[in-house]
């Protein structure tokens, strides 16, 4: 578009009259009658029109049309107030209506095959969701049941649409919305329970070892008359305490850390003002007591259950059960580390074998650039004779990362089911440009569109678009699609399928079988794909295969050879390969996260360990001057405190390695192609658990058995 004859690039929402009337959105400038009741109008949000306008008045400024040259500029009508950041159409920043601009501009007929539209419906109060999408969904059938359709319409809460839509990406993507993922936010949920729980478990094994010191305290107040409701009391308040003042050091470094926080999760827009909202704040209070509870639990009842003469005159914990119930927890601590770390692993490798992994097709170095124009000779021309670029082609999905749209193959007549097909037009060199293999026939010769014999029929009052019934037109189809039809690559050449093709029924002539390839990310197995020369009205993407060199000096001179013959649109080059690793930064933040939470977890459970070692050395002082007086070395002092946590670990081992192996299998459960868990992902988890163990315990065992005997029987 340009406004005042400067080239800008906006993104703007098609909406129809019901829009503004179903969402209350209130107008600075202009009202929603006015955008929806005159042809080219449309609507600016206020940041948008500050953005374009400053502060001169935003009212009937033209956008006029750099691509549909013949089209009628669009007058800005109305400015309304932005939608908050926090809201699903916090990108809506140009609204135009549907009926008057989309359909005049793209596409003159009302069809089904435009299966990515956003349709929100208010239900009466009481409605059956379900048994309305039920109907929806025989409505839809029904009316596609001539045009080989295969979408399926399916309602979705509005309050879902942030953490439910992953399945919905590509759709979310052409609409510049940001969606989260419900489970990347169980997991965080889930890591930050497991990691509060294994301090708790430090805290509990801490108090009840110190006992020791405090049950003279303890029986002494019970002699007193102290009711034992009390002392839990007592306790629970020193813990309620310590949590407290760990809540504020952990809301200082949050602070402190948040923007870390916010690029670890890959959320821009995240504020640390939502942690203050009163909601919040709640949760927050309702953590603090519950912690305290569960913290203060075990130690409270352990301690205040002590009879007060044994407690004045014992130098010892009372009781062997206690013991064993911090061994437990403790190996629980183990147990986790050991899980976390193996699960991290897992993650890892799944990474390295999805960047490791031959896709099918050369995605390196390819660089696609959005054109205007069905018949670029002059630009290709200038572009081809560059020393930097190995090669070009056109196509009408860049990359192959196709949208949500799909078509239908259909075996027989009689093939009601379809397989779904995803279609793209490309130029005839498409498949040797992006090293693809053929496996039978050869590639389409250079067409024109206008060669492509199609014929509008009419079908139930609806005109459809259908390849004439004595059409030649070739495509290409992959592996899976040719396994579909039951045939062998060899055997589909030459033989004409049925189908749905980009939007255009008929019986095209396969020329051409191509070796399977990624053309979605690997979550998903592959599908059908064909590729068509002119199908669809032009090839909007220009793609370059270009030298290894220095890549930013050779975007600036395609640049300025672009805007030679654009210098009303936007040039925005983009790296194919950047547009595939994008497909896993979901995968990539979940490592992330796996990482830190595994740091934190055997962080935690080393300084357990560290707390529980050095209170041991210090009640064992004397017993150490003993031994070391009647000839125990230092090696054999370490083995004292290590033993202890050698058989510990080995007991967590049998916990947490089939516990590791599941968590790891869920996880792999999100890919099509997957790696295989190796038996050295559990050894290397356990060798880092066991040596930061030993190696926590063993400092404090060292420096225990190296003071000097008659230090060690002088104290007490």
């Amino acid at each position: 578009m340009k406004i005042n004859d400067n080239p800008v690039q906006i993104h703007m929402i098609w909406a129809d009259e019901d829009f503004f009337r179903l969402f209350d959105t209130p107008f600075i400038l202009g009202s929603p009658e006015d955008v929806m009741s005159r042809p080219n109008a449309i609507a600016l949000s206020e940041s948008e029109a500050k953005k374009y306008f400053g502060d001169s008045d935003p009212l009937g400024q033209m956008f006029e049309h750099t691509i549909w040259k013949n089209t009628p500029p669009l007058e800005v009508v109305a400015v309304f107030k932005d939608y908050p950041k926090n809201s699903s159409f916090s990108g809506f920043k140009i609204i135009a209506p549907f009926m008057h601009n989309f359909e005049a501009v793209v596409y003159r007929q009302i069809t089904w095959i435009r299966s990515e539209f956003e349709t929100f419906c208010l239900l009466v109060e009481n409605a059956n969701p379900e048994s309305v999408n039920t109907k929806m969904q025989k409505i839809v059938s029904d009316a596609t049941a001539d045009q080989q359709m295969t979408f399926t319409p399916q309602l979705q809460r509005l309050t879902d649409i942030y953490l439910h839509s992953k399945k919905y990406s590509n759709q979310s993507r052409d609409l510049k919305r940001e969606i989260g993922d419900i489970e990347r936010v169980k997991m965080m949920l889930l890591l930050s329970v497991i990691i509060l729980l294994v301090a708790c478990i430090n805290y509990m094994n801490l108090s009840t070892v110190r006992a020791q010191k405090r049950s003279r305290e303890i029986g002494i107040s019970k002699t007193v008359g102290a009711l034992r409701i009390e002392l839990i009391t007592r306790l629970t308040l020193e813990t309620a305490i310590f949590t407290f003042i760990s809540f504020v050091i952990a809301f200082i470094l949050s602070w402190g850390l948040f923007p870390e926080f916010k690029e670890l999760i890959g959320s821009s827009d995240l504020s640390f003002g939502l942690a203050l909202q009163p909601l919040y704040l709640c949760i927050a209070l309702l953590i603090w007591i519950v912690m305290t509870l569960l913290a203060a639990s075990y130690p409270a009842l352990y301690m205040s259950g002590f009879p007060p003469l044994t407690a004045i005159r014992s130098q010892s914990m009372p009781g062997s059960s206690h013991a064993i119930v911090r061994k437990a927890l403790t190996i629980l601590q183990f147990a986790v580390a050991i899980v976390l770390i193996a699960w991290a692993l897992i993650i890892q490798e799944q990474i390295k074998f999805v960047n490791n992994k031959d896709l099918g097709y050369n995605h390196r170095n390819l660089i696609g650039i959005t054109i205007h124009d069905d018949n670029p000779v002059a630009l290709l021309d200038e572009l081809n004779a560059l020393s930097s670029v190995e090669m070009i082609s056109r196509e009408t999905r860049l990359g192959n990362f196709f949208g949500v749209s799909e078509n239908l193959l259909f075996r027989d007549p009689d093939d009601k089911t379809g397989f779904p097909l995803k279609p793209n037009g490309a130029d005839p060199n498409y498949v040797d440009f992006m090293q693809m293999k053929f496996i039978a026939g050869t590639t389409f010769p250079e067409m024109r569109f206008d060669q492509i014999r199609i014929r509008d029929t009419i079908i139930n009052g609806r005109s459809t678009r259908m390849l004439a019934d004595d059409n030649s037109t070739p495509i290409i189809l992959n592996r899976a699609a040719v396994d579909y039809l039951g045939i062998t690559p060899e055997e589909a050449i030459g033989q004409r399928v049925r189908g749905q093709f980009s939007g255009t029924i008929g019986y095209p002539v396969v020329c051409g079988v191509i070796e399977n390839y990624h053309f979605e990310s690997l979550h998903r197995p592959i599908g059908g794909v064909c590729i068509h020369f002119g199908l669809t009205a032009y090839k909007r993407f220009l793609l370059l295969r270009v030298a290894e060199g220095n890549l930013q000096e050779q975007i600036k001179i395609y640049g300025e050879i672009y805007k030679k013959y654009f210098p009303n649109n936007p040039y925005n080059p983009r790296f194919i390969d950047q547009e595939v690793e994008k497909l896993y930064d979901g995968e990539r933040r979940t490592a992330r996260i796996a990482v830190v939470f595994s740091i934190l977890a055997i962080l935690v459970a080393c300084m357990g360990v560290f707390g529980l070692t050095a209170y041991m050395a210090e009640q064992r002082t004397k017993e150490i001057g003993i031994r070391k007086v009647v000839g125990a070395s230092v090696w054999d002092i370490v083995k004292l405190f290590t033993g202890n946590y050698v058989k510990l670990l080995c007991i967590s081992l049998v916990i947490a390695i089939p516990v590791a192996w599941w968590a790891g299998v869920q996880y792999l459960q999100n890919f099509a192609y997957r790696i295989s868990i190796s038996w050295w992902i559990f050894a290397v988890a356990v060798l880092i658990t066991v040596a930061l163990t030993l190696l926590t315990v063993g400092v404090l065992a060292m420096k225990a058995a190296m003071t000097n005997p008659v230090k060690s029987l002088m104290t007490e």
